[in-house]
């Protein structure tokens, strides 16, 4: 640490005489188990586990089981889903909110 004189008048009185320089000699920087961590099964990738657990097996599921038990409410949807996008201008993306809403309203899909 460094000793400061109590002369507040002049703030740039600090005495530096006998303060030792700290080495750096004897230090091993930590490596964390994190960061060794290596994936040889690309299989088991963390990122592939994630994006496969997004996707719910029952939701697909019932939309192939409402497609096939109602396939002309489908076609409606899909004729609303032309209208949407060819006469309202809207957006593929807003158009699938609108459809699926419209879906789960009406049909309980």
């Amino acid at each position: 640490m460094r000793e400061v004189n109590n002369n507040t008048t002049n703030p740039g009185n600090v005495n530096y005489q006998g303060i030792q320089a700290k080495t750096f000699n004897n230090i091993q920087p930590e490596v964390s188990a994190a960061e060794t961590f290596e994936v040889t099964d690309l299989g088991k990738m963390p990122a592939d586990v994630i994006g496969r657990s997004q996707v719910a097996r029952t939701s697909h599921q019932k939309d192939v089981e409402f497609s096939l038990k109602n396939p002309e409410k489908v076609e409606d949807l899909e004729r609303y889903f032309d209208y949407l996008i060819g006469q309202k201008g809207l957006s593929y993306e807003e158009a699938c909110e609108i459809i699926g809403a419209t879906a789960e309203e009406f049909y309980g899909a």
